[in-house]
């Protein structure tokens, strides 16, 4: 999409023309503002014609190097959030499913089962 292409130009560009090393690099900050307007042409009826105006946005991204102690917080972060998703699929127990709606014409069905047994 066009947001990932914007944030994979900021850190092409962020490693290039300033010499930070892209692995270590965050969003900093993330703003939209004002684009250009693209003229269309709009057909009416009986042969007349107007302009359309398509407005655009501006996005832009700014990254910066990632500092030690961010670096331990999110490391921390990531531990934490394993840990509570391995003990919440450790305390799903499989289970057998229980009906509480009716299936309807039970009675009928189990009648004809029966009966269709005792001809054959």
């Amino acid at each position: 999409s066009y947001k990932l292409q914007v944030i994979h130009s900021a850190r092409a560009n962020a490693s290039h023309n300033h010499g930070l090393d892209p692995e270590r690099l965050i969003v900093a900050e993330a703003f939209v503002g004002k684009g250009d307007f693209k003229k269309r042409v709009s057909y009416h009826g009986k042969g007349r014609s107007g302009i359309m105006h398509k407005p655009e946005c501006r996005l832009t991204v700014v990254v910066r190097e990632i500092t030690p102690e961010e670096e331990a917080e999110i490391a921390r972060l990531k531990v934490h959030n394993f840990k509570k998703r391995t003990k919440r699929e450790s305390q799903l127990v499989p289970h057998q499913l229980i009906e509480t709606t009716p299936v309807w014409g039970r009675k009928n069905k189990s009648n004809r089962q029966n009966s269709s047994a005792s001809v054959a």
